[in-house]
């Protein structure tokens, strides 16, 4: 049985947490924040849903969200480049002809380099991005988001575990800000444009690995790749009209509050 030198108290909500927990489980304040000694909370002082006192400084993600856009549709751009090239090739191939294709290789292989570097630097820009708005929502008076910000940054850029991430992460910062009509919709939507449609090239790809030939699964990957990134393209411009909701409600609820971006913020934020 822990002890009272054991747990800490949440002051703003009441709940009861191991003192290895740097955030509460319930509203999750953090605990140099939050934290609190049975004896030290008054009975008559009634627990709050969020922590609702402004923490940190407001600074703006605009910056930040244009460097996310800019980002996206340039690799969407040089995805498709990258996959129309893949295709030519894996064509040649398919058709028996070898070295055609490996000439086609050596005289476009700069055009496969681009899509994944960009698409590395546009989710770092993301990254950047879901930091500074999680870290916004204390600022804001808006309590905390299930992560420090710290995390919130890391989240993104963890393969497979991005795919509930992202989503899980703006869905809780709009939620936060008073929610939106229809950005939860458009979340959900741009999830199964990713995920549904690659799931049913990997089906076909093992249909026609076992059933086919070797040409006709060379023909199937490369078109259906195509496919597939203009089906995740649509995700992710649907994804952009989330982001520039949710600056929309940042800009809102500063104004609301009397939270002005200092010049300063600003540069910071560039």
């Amino acid at each position: 049985m822990k002890s009272a030198a054991d747990i800490w108290i949440c002051n703003v909500c009441r709940s009861i947490n191991p003192l290895k927990s740097n955030r509460c489980y319930r509203c999750h304040t953090p605990i140099e924040i939050a934290a609190s000694k049975p004896g030290e909370l008054s009975v008559h002082q009634q627990p709050r849903e969020a922590h609702t006192e402004r923490v940190g400084t407001y600074r703006s993600t605009e910056s930040l969200a244009v460097l996310v856009t800019v980002g996206a549709v340039a690799f969407i751009l040089a995805g498709l480049l990258a996959l129309w090239t893949t295709y030519t090739i894996a064509d040649l191939r398919a058709s028996d002809s070898r070295e055609a294709a490996d000439a086609l290789l050596a005289q476009r292989l700069l055009f496969l380099i681009p899509a994944p570097v960009i698409g590395v630097l546009a989710l770092l820009a993301y990254a950047a991005w879901i930091r500074r708005a999680v870290e916004n929502l204390p600022a804001l008076g808006l309590g905390f988001a299930q992560v420090s910000p710290t995390w919130a940054f890391v989240e993104p850029l963890i393969p497979g575990f991005n795919l509930y991430s992202i989503p899980a992460r703006i869905a809780e910062v709009i939620q936060k800000l008073g929610g939106h009509l229809y950005a939860t919709a458009l979340i959900g939507l741009a999830w199964l444009l990713i995920v549904v449609p690659a799931a049913l090239l990997l089906y076909a790809a093992r249909f026609t690995r076992f059933l086919g030939t070797g040409a006709e699964l060379l023909r199937v990957t490369s078109i259906g790749a195509i496919v597939v990134f203009v089906f995740q393209a649509v995700a992710l411009a649907l994804m952009l009209v989330v982001l520039w909701q949710v600056e929309k409600l940042l800009r809102a609820k500063a104004a609301s509050v009397g939270v002005a971006t200092t010049a300063a913020a600003k540069a910071e934020a560039r």
